[in-house]
């Protein structure tokens, strides 16, 4: 099982670069990778206990982990389990329609060299009252076919997600396998009180579950509220900034940080402007912008960000210190 040191940090949730025919380029992903994962040590001793680049998220939402194929994802695994090497988590997304299906993928994403799966919520368990123990088995199966970990998501509706409840949290919880949640129903009270619940149910039991925050709209006051690191998509781009701030945070530097988010956030606020749905798009296009990845092609449904959006994007990365050079 992961130590919970593991995921004091930041865990980018990286993308998936395209070529113009929308299949995924390899090449260009693993050049993506050694762009990211070396922003996690600028200025920092290469240990998780400080923070910086404790690992990857992959085939996440970020990464239009739900359009790709079971084998596209395999090898975008084997991709990044290669260049984080062993001593960083790696994160891998798990979407599936059925329980049997989600079995397979951790199976198939084990193989490749994750360590902990990230389940999205499935759309049965969604509408009130909640079944906690189906939300339970479902997870435990997964954890137990893969002879995985697990990372649960707690997710805005905004994004396809389901907010559970005390009970099923507290059901998930008891698995021995879950070792972090991730909370990004994008509101700083929800945030507050699953922390608090999990701190509660840490007390109870003796278990260390780590807190993620996935927030992105809120990022600064979630370092700063305790949680143990994060997994968000704005870590795909402004990556050392985020590390910077968290490293403050966590030496009480405040008015370091505070001045790293007034950096960075309003960069991630025009990412993550309305509809939120569209942050995908809008961050291949500043990685392409900023010469980082060579397309901004997405995979449909998804919709490439038209020309005429690109000159804001262009303001708010050059706003955030970050050069452009598309």
């Amino acid at each position: 099982m992961q130590d919970n040191k593991c995921f004091k940090g930041l865990i980018p949730a990286v993308i998936t670069p395209m070529k113009e025919n929308r299949e995924i380029d390899e090449d260009a992903f693993d050049e993506y990778l050694r762009w990211i994962v070396p922003q996690g040590v600028v200025g920092l001793a290469v240990n998780v206990d400080t923070g910086g680049v404790v690992g990857l998220a992959v085939n996440v939402d970020t990464g239009e982990g739900p359009t790709l194929t079971s084998e596209e994802r395999s090898t975008l695994l084997g991709i990044a389990r290669e260049r984080l090497g062993r001593s960083k988590v790696l994160v891998a997304g798990l979407t599936a329609g059925s329980t049997e299906t989600a079995k397979r993928e951790a199976r198939i994403a084990a193989d490749a060299g994750a360590d902990v799966m990230l389940v999205f919520p499935n759309t049965g368990f969604r509408g009130m009252p909640q079944d906690a123990e189906a939300i339970r088995g479902y997870h435990s199966e997964i954890a137990e076919a893969g002879d995985i970990d697990l990372m649960l998501f707690q997710l805005q509706d905004a994004l396809g997600g389901i907010e559970l409840g005390e009970g099923s949290l507290r059901a998930l919880a008891s698995l021995e396998r879950v070792v972090a949640i991730k909370e990004a129903t994008f509101d700083f009270s929800k945030f507050k009180r699953t922390m608090a619940l999990f701190r509660e149910i840490e007390s109870e039991t003796g278990r260390e579950i780590a807190f993620l925050t996935g927030n992105d709209n809120f990022v600064l006051e979630s370092f700063l509220w305790g949680c143990d690191g994060a997994l968000i998509g704005a870590g795909a781009q402004d990556t050392r900034s985020l590390v910077r701030c968290f490293k403050a945070c966590s030496e009480g530097d405040w008015e370091k940080a505070v001045s790293l988010a007034k950096s960075y956030q309003p960069l991630i606020d025009a990412v993550f402007a309305p509809p939120v749905r569209d942050y995908r798009t809008r961050t291949k296009a500043c990685l392409y912008l900023q010469g980082v990845i060579p397309n901004k092609v997405v995979r449909p449904p998804l919709v490439e960000l038209a020309e005429s959006e690109l000159e804001g994007l262009r303001r708010a990365l050059t706003a955030a210190g970050l050069k452009v050079v598309n």
